[in-house]
Formats: structure tokens, sequence, C-alpha cells
């Protein structure tokens, strides 16, 4: 049986968390304001504690003063980027293990950095025509992209260790190793095939299976998996947080596709890795306990 057959019959796969599904909602919602989304936040008070270290950290409260309010910090840090970090912190809590093997801090700050470019590489080709759900839509593509490859190590660890010994063993990338073990089972095709189980729109679905083959995915998501496969090879070929090592395909035809030029997004690597440190999230994730035991070989 084939792991992606063997997905749904996993009894401790995980599931989309419910305040997941309530911020989702709530951030494309017509009706969405910083209230509502102050009364999901607080009903956590280990995401509230969190929200609010963001909003006091130093790059936000610098004269402004110290803060205790939910709402106050949305107001200060805005309401997508407050839903943003709120979504970011429970797939970090929820979906983080124990490991021998891979670095879950390292693993999340490339997908933080990844989210960013990817709504950077948007923006900069949508010319100002860039919706609300666009920009949700790149955010969970970039912090979800990698999420088959916490599939390997939490459900099929033998077959994580395999390719990682075969990567060591032929002194080449794990993507050079994976596609040889496991051609038609890679990490992107396993990701996708849990965010389907999700129910996550088709378009973050087709992003996470094709993010190392745009060329492959569908017309309609043709934009999207560009922005993330352009993402991920400037990050893993930059050696920024990533697991898998560099990608040997050269994203000229991304690049086209999109109108962006090599220059453009080394500005904006630039900038998401200030976003990351900015909003001090890797900070505020430290001293969680899930982080206690990993190590990369």
């Amino acid at each position: 049986m084939s792991l992606i057959q063997r997905l749904p019959e996993i009894q401790n796969l995980p599931t989309l968390p419910e305040i997941v599904i309530r911020i989702q909602k709530l951030i494309m919602s017509e009706e969405g304001n910083a209230t509502l989304l102050a009364r999901i936040i607080e009903q956590d008070p280990a995401l509230t504690a969190k929200i609010l270290k963001v909003a006091n950290s130093s790059f936000y409260c610098a004269t402004n003063g110290k803060i205790s309010s939910i709402t106050l910090a949305i107001t200060r840090i805005g309401f997508n980027e407050v839903g943003h970090i709120a979504l970011a912190v429970n797939f970090v809590r929820h979906f983080s293990h124990k490991s021998n093997v891979l670095d879950y801090k390292g693993f999340w700050k490339h997908a933080l950095t990844t989210a960013y470019l990817c709504c950077f590489i948007a923006e900069k080709n949508a010319g100002g025509r860039f919706s609300k759900q666009d920009r949700h839509n790149l955010f969970l593509a970039g912090l979800l992209h990698d999420i088959g490859i916490l599939l390997y190590d939490q459900f099929f660890h033998d077959r994580f260790e395999d390719i990682i010994e075969r990567a060591v063993k032929n002194e080449t990338s794990f993507l050079v190793a994976e596609q040889k073990a496991a051609p038609s089972e890679m990490h992107g095709v396993l990701g996708g095939e849990l965010l389907s189980l999700w129910k996550i729109d088709l378009p973050i679905v087709a992003a996470v299976r094709f993010h190392h083959a745009p060329d492959k995915a569908p017309e309609n998501s043709r934009f999207i998996c560009c922005a993330t496969y352009l993402a991920e090879y400037y990050l893993c070929n930059m050696v920024l947080g990533s697991f898998e090592g560099s990608m040997e395909a050269r994203p000229v035809d991304a690049l086209a596709e999109l109108n962006i030029t090599h220059d453009m997004i080394i500005n904006m690597i630039q900038r998401a890795q200030l976003e990351v440190e900015h909003s001090d999230l890797m900070l505020s994730l430290e001293k969680d306990s899930t982080y206690s035991h990993f190590k990369m070989i």
C-alpha cells in the first residue's frame, strides 16, 4: 500500500485545529474586524500571550508603550498580520514533534520566510490587484509547502531516514535522494494530499503539491504555484533554513511567468527575513517545549 493510501488510515493523523478554521474564515470574511479576531484569540491564553509578546516586541513597541489588549495589538500590528501570526503559531504548536532528525525550529523559520516571500512576489506581479484572499492563500501556501516533510518525519519515519541515508551516502541533496526513492510520493504530493483531506482551498493544495514542479500545475493555479516555487528555489539555494538542500533546476520559466527578475527576488528575500525578525515571531516561539529535543543531521 502506498503512503498516500495509508494517510486516511492513520489514527492520529493531525487534523486542522478549530481555531485555525475560525481564523481563516474571519480573515476571508467581509465582516472580519479586530473585535471579532480578538475574541477568538483571547479564548486561547497561550496564543494571547504570544500575540501580546509580538505586539510589545522592540520593533512594534518603540515609543508607543506596552499594551495588554489583543484589540490594541491588532491595531498596532495589523488585522491580517495578527491573523497570519495566529495561524502560524497554531500550526507550529500542533504540528511540531520530537525528532532525532529534523530541526523543527529551523523548519518553521524557513516556512515563515517562504510565506512572506510568496506574498511579496505576488504583490510585485499583481500591480496593485492583490485581494485579501490572494494574500491569505499565498501566505498559507508558503507556510505549509513542506508539510509533507513533517508527515515523513512523524508517520513514515523509516522512509524518511532511508532517504536521508541515501543522500548522505551519495553525497547529494535530500531532494535528489527523495526523487530516486519515491518519485511518485515526494513530500509535495504527500503534503497536498493532507491538505485535501483538510479541505483546504484548491489553489493552496496545488501550490503545495507542485512547489517543485510548477510546470505540471493546473493552469488556473499556475500563478500561486510559480510564486511558491520561486520562493522555495531561492531560499533553498541560499541555504536559509531549508532541510532539502539546493535545487538544481533553474527558475527561468517561473521568473518569466511572473515577470520577476533575479534582483527583485534578492530584495524580497531581505524583506521577508526582516518580516520574520521584526515580528519577533521566532522569539515568541523559542520557549515552546516542542523545540527542546531537535537537531539536524
